[in-house]
């Protein structure tokens, strides 16, 4: 019987114990535990062994991060940790990633955000006890600013370790269980959307066919003003999709009013809002994220490639704020009151 594969990635030697009781309590709950310093990683003859702990990463289901207080090594020809491209290496592959931070560390790198904000000259420069390198702290943000898969569990001893994987692979287990009975009704579900869509798309075809009928000269200028109402209102839709919020907290009636949309696109048009900001991004690329100030889902609106700064393509929002700069201006206002959650105008 396949039983699950658990890779265990942080620093050997200043974790060792903490390693040696996690392999135990995975070995416990049934799951098979692959730890690098126990021969578990095959180490292939013609490739370097960072490279061969990257491959054996990838045949894993689970994977526990550890961190530190210990940068380790750096992964050969690359400026980040072994560790770090291990974890990268997950993200890449979907695999769950269970990520657990030191108590000490993680109190140091709240001292260390709040330095970079208030004085960035010097941040770097002040010595942190808890880590022997700072490079630690733009790891522990590069898990927490991950779009998904990005909690961190801040732990004292094994005790909360235990207890925290105990409860995270009790809810996965639930989760799948709960799926497994709702797989039919999504079924069904799904059946009743497709058959909905093409209900509209017919009675959409419909106006079409009667407002070109009634010969109006006005007849293709309304038409056109159906698509593009149709399209706005699905910005909404996606922003809520794409960003994981119900809507905007933040920003008011007035400030959406005041943003001139001919003048943005989809993404600075939000990022002038209240609810929404840029930052800069660095994995394997230099990126420029959307965020919504009240989640954790962004997206990458901007890349730096060959020394030039390019928009990344979003063809549904694009094509959707573009309908919103040609509605009516009592349709946008309803959007708007939609963005801003006020449903009861939205008719």
């Amino acid at each position: 019987m396949a039983i699950p594969r658990v890779f265990i990635s942080s620093t050997c030697y200043d974790l060792k114990h903490i390693r040696e009781s996690l392999k135990y309590f995975v070995k416990t709950v049934g799951y098979d535990p692959v730890l690098s310093d126990d021969g578990d990683v095959f180490y292939n003859p013609s490739v370097h062994t960072h490279d061969s702990c990257i491959k054996e990463v990838e045949t894993c289901q689970l994977f526990i991060l550890i961190i530190g207080g210990r940068y380790g090594g750096t992964f050969v020809g690359k400026e980040t940790s072994i560790t770090n491209n291990e974890y990268k290496e997950a993200v890449k592959n979907n695999i769950p990633v269970f990520a657990l931070i030191e108590n000490a560390v993680y109190s140091d790198h709240h001292v260390f955000a709040t330095n970079k904000k208030n004085n960035p000259e010097i941040a770097d420069q002040i010595d942190y006890p808890s880590v022997d390198n700072v490079k630690i702290f733009d790891f522990i943000d590069e898990v927490r600013r991950n779009v998904k898969n990005n909690a961190i569990f801040p732990f004292g001893n094994f005790s909360d370790i235990e207890g925290y994987l105990k409860k995270q692979w009790a809810g996965m287990m639930y989760d799948f269980l709960l799926q497994r009975n709702s797989e039919d009704a999504s079924k069904i579900t799904n059946r009743l959307l497709d058959d909905l869509s093409l209900a509209t798309k017919k009675s959409q075809e419909l106006i079409k066919v009667l407002l070109k009928a009634s010969h109006s000269d006005e007849a293709e200028k309304a038409i056109e003003q159906i698509d593009y109402k149709v399209e706005a209102e699905n910005f909404v839709r996606l922003l809520q999709d794409e960003f994981g919020i119900k809507y905007l907290t933040h920003t008011t009636f007035d400030d959406l009013k005041a943003i001139d949309l001919n003048h943005n696109t989809w993404w600075s048009f939000l990022d002038k809002t209240k609810d929404f900001y840029t930052d800069d991004w660095y994995d394997d690329e230099h990126n420029i994220v959307l965020w919504p100030k009240d989640g954790n889902m962004g997206i990458g609106v901007q890349k730096y490639k060959d020394g030039e700064l390019t928009t990344i393509p979003r063809a549904k929002m694009e094509q959707a704020y573009n309908a919103l700069k040609e509605v009516d201006e009592s349709v946008r206002f309803k959007i708007y009151n939609k963005l801003l959650g006020i449903n009861s105008l939205f008719d």
